[in-house]
């Protein structure tokens, strides 16, 4: 089987919570709320006549342009990004399908954003 290409699915403008934020006591009504409000912009940006789930497992890069003061690449909460792709591009978010997950911090003053590319991995048994 020929390895699919990447997927790559761009959200304008969005700032993801830090960990630091998520975990530091926030009430789990706060973290639900934003949970729900990812999960809407990341299926927005969803074409449903285009998506399709994985045959192997995948490696998912979540990179962020900030406009100003960037997070640390390991601080950037991505489980509520990777979570909205579930039924879209993954069946889970288990390590048998996806067993790598990567985070990137940039600087761009003109077009902050985030980006959600998914690869897929051929992964010898």
């Amino acid at each position: 089987m020929t390895p699919r290409k990447k997927v790559r699915i761009i959200l304008d403008g969005e700032r993801p919570q830090t960990w630091n934020k998520y975990w530091s006591g926030q009430h789990w009504a706060v973290r639900k709320a934003d949970a729900d409000r990812v999960h809407m912009l990341v299926r927005a940006a969803i074409d449903p006549s285009k998506a399709f789930i994985y045959d192997n497992p995948v490696k998912i890069t979540i990179s962020v342009w900030f406009k100003s003061h960037p997070q640390d690449a390991p601080n950037i909460c991505t489980k509520p990004y990777i979570d909205a792709l579930q039924n879209w591009y993954i069946e889970d978010d288990n390590p048998k399908f996806l067993p790598r997950v990567e985070a990137a911090s940039y600087v761009d003053k003109r077009r902050p954003r985030l980006e959600i590319e998914i690869e897929e991995l051929i992964v010898p048994f």
